[in-house]
């Protein structure tokens, strides 16, 4: 089985120093391997179109690959690429694409890897799209921490998308509905026992509502108490001790690391990932006291 290290990206180095071309975009077509492919059509009012026809063009070329047959292959940059296609009936300067066109010849995985990290915590980039790359790198080296190492994630983030994947179609609803987080739900499985296949759809999202009612402090401490006592959400969050809301001046190195911290534990916003490392480090403290 091969490393996670024969596909390290060094995008610099595959660009080089060229200055970008302008490309038709006729010509430049979306790759199969290519990390989005779902939610890559671009309508007329949408805000990337808006944006483009404000600024005049693109600030960031997108990248291309020479298929040496006088057609390009679209790495990053689909939606970008669509919504010239929306403006050129506007004005024809937008015919052409400020591209980065790369030469040499890019193994599928390197494509997967590129777009994957270009368009990875976009928020109109689809669920099942980060599901299909991560699964992928999943099953080539047979875990998780060779995906993650792949791909340049977490193995928390990992984790979270191959647990939702294997989630029932009404939780998955939920998720989507913005009822609850996939981090909540996988907060509330880990209360119910971590085995989605053996947790009852209904159970599992009423676990995620009441949890999600919970700051996440008490959240983190009432899946504890699932665990150590086999009881319910609701009977977990009876009897917690009540937090105090804290207002804290951060610098911007702090919320720096803050943010890598959530990564790397993928963790979904930095509120939750603030609390969770102020948890672990008190208790580490007490425990050592």
């Amino acid at each position: 089985m091969s490393e996670p290290a024969d596909i390290i990206i060094d995008i610099e180095a595959i660009i080089g120093d060229q200055k970008p071309q302008y490309i038709s975009i006729d010509k430049c077509n979306t790759g199969k391997v290519q990390a989005r492919q779902s939610g890559t059509e671009v309508k007329e009012d949408s805000k990337l179109v808006s944006q483009i026809r404000r600024a005049g063009g693109l600030l960031h070329p997108v990248i291309l690959k020479d298929t040496k047959d006088g057609e390009y292959e679209i790495i990053v940059g689909q939606r970008r690429t669509g919504a010239y296609h929306i403006l050129r009936k506007e004005n024809p300067k937008f015919d052409k694409i400020r591209s980065y066109v790369i030469e040499r010849d890019l193994s599928e995985d390197e494509i997967r890897v590129i777009s994957f990290i270009e368009n990875f915590g976009r928020d109109d980039m689809d669920r099942n799209d980060y599901i299909n790359v991560i699964d992928y790198f999943y099953q080539k080296y047979g875990g998780k921490t060779g995906a993650a190492k792949a791909l340049g994630i977490s193995t928390g983030t990992v984790t979270k998308y191959l647990t939702y994947s294997r989630l029932h179609p009404p939780v998955k609803k939920c998720i989507d509905n913005k009822e609850f987080s996939i981090d909540v739900a996988l907060k509330a499985l880990k209360g119910l026992g971590d085995d989605e296949d053996s947790v009852n759809d209904d159970e599992l999202i009423e676990t995620a509502r009441i949890l999600k009612s919970l700051k996440p402090m008490k959240r983190a401490k009432a899946v504890d108490k699932m665990q150590k006592k086999k009881i319910s959400a609701k009977e977990a969050a009876e009897g917690l001790v009540d937090t105090t809301a804290m207002t804290v001046d951060v610098t911007d190195d702090a919320m720096e690391r803050l943010g890598k911290y959530k990564d790397k534990h993928g963790y979904e916003d930095e509120e939750t990932a603030a609390v969770e490392a102020m948890d672990a480090e008190l208790f580490r403290d007490l425990g050592n006291a």
